[in-house]
């Protein structure tokens, strides 16, 4: 007699209410003999367990039966407490009651080992949506909303809401669109305008796809090559997977990924500003850098000027291709790298204007103070972080030490 399979019998039972004895014995690979010996097995230990003989008859538990603790291994126990502990605050007090009173009846007194917060560091609340989602897939009621595309466009969508999924950094709602007839998924984010319809829906749906297309209108997804300076580790690592991630000769990260082409993929290029190379496809490449050349043209009076020579040091070369950052003598300065105008420019010892240093750095044909090119750097380091609030010391030290070495100060020293 097989005790696992009594367990299972129960579980089934639990599961589906009713079930014929042949049903059970199909689904055990066993006789019809041997599930009545199970029934029999499971009233002697206890459980109200019965059959009923006819067209309508099968095998059922008394409706208010439930599982003693003990039908649960200690492993198991433990297994359903950590996934309870997962589940973050969004979910509502529910999963945190529930886990109160299953430690107890488990009598498990483990350490609180996994927290999971999903609001986001600037100190947001959890989205609104998740709750009015969640309270239409558990009442089967149908939603509206607008979907805000990432081709731009914001469309209006008809739903049977079916899952919420968290992927990467967001949620996601499985749904059966009624405007397109099939499976689709939303980004939670772009739900605009989410009404929650008052008469359920009685259509009986399929479980969703496994698959994660999002609803977006027949993207083309591109292979993309891509490489990043060594100071980008931090961003790489936080965005890719490691095995899509190569480390080449001097330190630059190779990154292979897909994804599909349309104006979030250009978007999220330029999130990394400086920091990225797109090596493959050359139209990506070259689509890219005309609308970095737009952003050049909105923004030609920046701010501070500091800003302008931090971008510039976010530049940098790899030793394998043997490129250079082109170092404009007549723009910035060849010891600090702050961008030059004729009012900074230092001075020679006849007194004419330098053409490669400020007059911070060069006065009187001689260097206003003599250091190292680390001291310079750990001069500039503050500098920089001011100018880039998201930026920690560590990076602009990092950033810096690749782009100094090409000044003709320090050049000139390391050769």
């Amino acid at each position: 007699m097989s005790i696992s399979r009594q367990f299972e019998l129960l579980y089934a039972l639990l599961e589906k209410g009713r079930i014929t004895a042949s049903e059970l014995a199909s689904r055990f690979e066993v006789t019809v003999r041997t599930i009545y010996r199970d029934i029999d097995a499971l009233s002697a230990a206890g459980i109200p367990i019965y059959a009923t003989p006819g067209r309508n008859g099968g095998i059922f538990l008394l409706e208010d039966y439930v599982l003693d603790r003990a039908v649960f291994s200690r492993e198991e126990q433990r297994q359903l407490l950590t996934a309870l502990r997962s589940l973050p605050p969004i979910t509502g007090r529910d999963a945190a009651d529930t886990l109160s009173k299953l430690s107890a009846l488990f009598r498990i007194d483990e350490p609180d080992w996994l927290q999971v917060d999903l609001s986001g560091w600037g100190g947001e609340t959890p989205d609104f949506r998740f709750g009015l989602l969640r309270q239409a897939i558990l009442q089967k009621r149908p939603v509206r909303f607008s979907y805000a595309g990432s081709d731009g466009a914001s469309r209006p969508r008809r739903v049977l809401p079916a899952r919420l999924v968290f992927k990467g950094h967001a949620w996601y709602l499985q749904a059966f669109c009624l405007d397109r007839e099939a499976w689709r998924t939303f980004k939670v984010g772009r739900m605009l305008g989410i009404s929650v319809q008052e008469k359920p829906f009685t259509e009986k749906l399929e479980p969703p796809p496994v698959g994660f297309d999002e609803d977006l209108p027949c993207p083309f997804a591109v292979p993309l090559v891509l490489r990043f300076p060594p100071w980008m580790a931090y961003r790489v690592y936080d965005e890719f997977d490691p095995s899509a991630v190569t480390e080449e000769e001097g330190g630059a990260l190779l990154a292979r990924v897909t994804f599909p082409e349309d104006q979030w993929l250009y978007g999220y290029l330029l999130s990394f500003g400086a920091g990225v190379q797109v090596v493959e496809p050359e139209g990506v490449r070259q689509r890219l850098g005309r609308l970095a050349k737009i952003i050049l043209e909105n923004c030609e009076n920046p701010d501070s000027r500091c800003q302008d020579s931090c971008a510039t040091m976010g530049t940098w070369s790899t030793k394998s291709e043997k490129q250079e950052v082109p170092m404009m003598h007549d723009q910035f300065c060849q010891s600090c790298g702050m961008p030059l105008s004729p009012e900074v420019l230092g001075t020679e010892a006849d007194g004419a204007k330098s053409p490669h240093y400020c007059n911070y750095c060069y006065q009187n044909g001689a260097f206003t103070g003599e250091m190292t090119m680390e001291e310079m750097i750990d001069f500039c380091v503050p500098h920089m972080v001011q100018a880039h609030p998201g930026m920690t010391p560590e990076q602009a030290k990092a950033q810096m030490q690749q782009f100094f070495p090409m000044l003709m100060r320090w050049k000139s020293r390391s050769e």
